[in-house]
């Protein structure tokens, strides 16, 4: 009997080690499948605290952690792949930044919001959490979700927010309970814990300044750039931008030659097609602004305004200086 114990509890041990082994397969994959073996060594190699995750996996899972976030959580890589980035928020945790960020997440665009999460050792924080979405080029699938961490100093605090009720947060929570479909739900499904109050009286809002706001941005374009590069080993490429180019009539190969033959930096634009999306760029449009071709086709022109685009020129039909961005914000 005790012989047939001992088999049984070997047995179990192997079937939990090749199931492990498995998982880090499985998440390894997510990256190195879209990226290139090499993807992983590069993303080490970039500072900043930021993560990726996998919204085709069961449970939104973190695929990637940078060394960063391990300095600044006091998270070890191994103890965050797998599971869901609730992992780094608590009891004081505003439900109405998780809302945020979850209402983001459905729509598969960008987010920047000031977050309480909490360290490894239960201490409480404050970052600017920067979320980017990034997708098949070609066809606009949403392939992982970047978050990037950026600290917030602990001198600049916000206006408190005032009429919040108790019931109010507990709907709140409750609402975090049954809602799993953004990435700060934990992979076990896990919820917060009300008696859990750590930070809950000491922690204040705080707001993040223009410069780590524009740090969050500058790391996020940074990590996408890099995916990009080393997506198209594979030959799939991604973009921080969602151009579906499905639908987009092919040009004639006699027309493409002509056209090639144009040094200038132009596109042309499909009238008689919803939101009258780029059907071609020409060599110098590319070299210029930074997009590839694959990023731009299915796009409408507005891709290339920026925060200060002049709204009266773009209503203009006419020959005009305009300021338009380059792929990573550069006017």
């Amino acid at each position: 009997m005790a012989s047939s114990g001992a088999a049984e509890a070997d047995t179990g041990e192997r079937d939990r080690e090749q199931q492990q082994h498995e998982d880090r397969r499985r998440l390894a994959s997510s990256l190195t499948a879209r990226y290139s073996d090499w993807v992983l060594e590069a993303l080490d190699e970039l500072p900043g605290s930021f993560l990726l995750t996998d919204p085709a996996l069961a449970g939104h899972p973190i695929v990637y952690a940078s060394r960063g976030l391990a300095a600044l959580t006091g998270y070890a890589r191994r103890e965050v792949l797998g599971r869901n980035a609730r992992v780094f928020q608590g009891a004081a945790t505003d439900r109405a930044a998780v809302a945020g960020v979850r209402e983001a997440v459905r729509a598969q665009r960008a987010h920047q919001v000031a977050i309480l999460n909490y360290r490894r050792d239960g201490s409480p924080h404050w970052v600017l959490l920067h979320l980017a979405p990034v997708f098949h080029a070609r066809d606009g699938r949403l392939l992982h979700f970047l978050a990037v961490q950026v600290s917030i100093d602990a001198k600049r605090r916000a206006t408190p927010c005032r009429g919040a009720t108790g019931a109010v947060l507990a709907a709140c929570r409750e609402e975090a309970r049954v809602d799993e479909d953004f990435p700060c739900a934990s992979h076990a499904g896990k919820v917060f814990v009300d008696m859990d109050k750590r930070g809950l009286e000491s922690e204040e809002p705080r707001v993040a300044t223009e410069s780590e706001k524009e740090k969050a941005i500058s790391t996020a374009n940074s990590i996408v750039s890099a995916l990009n590069r080393y997506s198209k080993l594979t030959g799939l490429v991604v973009s921080g931008k969602r151009c579906d180019s499905v639908g987009i009539p092919a040009l004639s190969s006699s027309l493409n030659l002509s056209l090639g033959r144009i040094k200038q930096s132009f596109v042309l634009t499909h009238s008689c097609l919803p939101d009258m999306p780029i059907i071609y760029a020409s060599d110098a449009f590319v070299s210029l602004t930074g997009f590839s071709r694959e990023e731009i086709l299915g796009c409408n022109c507005r891709v290339l305004n920026g925060p200060h685009t002049s709204l009266e020129v773009l209503e203009e039909a006419c020959t005009v200086d305009l300021l338009s961005y380059r792929w990573k914000f550069v006017p």
